[in-house]
């Protein structure tokens, strides 16, 4: 997984090329390239949302980062995205690429909720083994503890 500040750079230096693009006149085929890499980076930032958001019990406890630090990066990293996303689709349309980008966008629709569905079962069966196995560990750790304490009454007694 990248990191969400990554992908956020990634965009910006994405979109930033495709408006140097499109102030010196290119294509809109010529920026594919581009386009795929801020789609990308869009794609980074959604899936580091959803895995912020199906954290490990162990990683939520002890990571460096506040929740409220978290909340505001993702946030913001979001409405950085939608702005620079607004831009783009201002271009098409006034390039008169809106059919363009309306398939773009249907198909695009697509592929990310599948991914996204899958990345966050990915999440939340990552969590729950590591939720699982810690458990158990604190279980059979319990367990030991008890079994030398009784044993250690049962040998004193006797």
């Amino acid at each position: 997984m990248i990191e969400i500040a990554a992908a956020v750079s990634m965009a910006s230096s994405a979109f930033s090329a495709i408006k140097k693009a499109m102030e010196t006149g290119q294509e809109i085929e010529d920026m594919m390239d581009y386009f795929g890499k801020w789609f990308e980076a869009k794609e980074h930032l959604a899936e580091g949302s959803v895995n912020s958001n199906n954290q490990p019990m162990l990683k939520k406890m002890f990571s460096g980062k506040s929740v409220e630090a978290q909340a505001l990066q993702i946030t913001h990293a979001k409405h950085k995205m939608r702005q620079m996303e607004k831009e783009l689709y201002e271009y098409l349309l006034y390039t008169g690429q809106k059919e363009f980008y309306d398939d773009m966008m249907r198909e695009r629709r697509a592929i990310r909720e599948a991914k996204i569905r899958e990345a966050q079962k990915r999440a939340q069966r990552k969590a729950f083994w590591i939720d699982l196995i810690l458990g158990g560990g604190a279980l059979i750790f319990a367990c030991v503890i008890l079994f030398y304490t009784v044993n250690l009454i049962v040998s004193a007694s006797t």
